[in-house]
């Protein structure tokens, strides 16, 4: 009973955790505010964790995990190719901005200050680019699409457009996720020899009178 109990106030702290990096920054997050959020005690946030530089980094880790384990979950939902593949892109260039997603940038933005995320921002570009390597080579295999480039080189950019877009939508005031989502298909669609976006219908003559 005791084992579990310290178990789920772990998981309370990081969940708090990542809701105040998502909302303060890295800058932001402290001790205190991780109290406050998960409405416990200074010291009982310190109690569990060896350090509070601990908590953070797991906090950071759990967000990763989280956001991956979604976009492949995203991703396996559609059997067929082309599906799987706009959905894999929709759900890196999001209608919202998520907490995780917003954690992962926090700490992609300060890797060149503090290398402790630097294995963690490796860790997770490697794991975006298997994950559309895959679905690629799947969707090759089966005939849906020509890779008129490596791979792994559609992959990378795939992931390279995806982060340098949605760094803009981090910007509220900056909320063209359309635009960006197309961009992003158009490149899929070149690289690969296949329709991602829907060619506009023409309107019947019912619809013109």
């Amino acid at each position: 009973m005791a084992a579990a109990k310290s178990a789920q106030r772990r998981r309370d702290l990081l969940e708090a955790t990542a809701s105040v990096i998502s909302e303060r920054g890295l800058s932001g997050v402290s001790v205190r505010a991780v109290a406050e959020r998960a409405e416990v005690s200074a010291g009982s946030v310190l109690y569990h964790f060896e350090s509070f530089d601990q908590l953070v980094e797991a906090a950071v880790r759990g967000a990763i995990e989280e956001f991956i384990d979604n976009r492949r979950s995203l991703a396996e939902a559609h059997t067929d190719p082309v599906s799987r593949l706009r959905a894999t892109i929709e759900a890196g260039i999001p209608e919202h901005i998520s907490d995780d997603l917003r954690v992962v940038y926090e700490a992609s933005a300060v890797v060149r200050d503090q290398a402790r995320f630097r294995r963690d921002m490796t860790v997770l570009l490697e794991r975006q680019v298997a994950l559309y390597t895959t679905v690629i080579e799947v969707g090759s295999a089966l005939g849906a699409f020509t890779p008129r480039m490596e791979v792994s080189a559609i992959a990378a950019n795939l992931v390279a457009l995806e982060d340098a877009y949605d760094l803009y939508l981090l910007d509220p005031d900056n909320w063209q996720r359309d635009r960006y989502l197309r961009n992003t298909l158009q490149f899929a669609e070149i690289a690969l020899g296949c329709r991602l976006i829907e060619a506009p219908t023409e309107p019947t003559i019912e619809e013109l009178t």
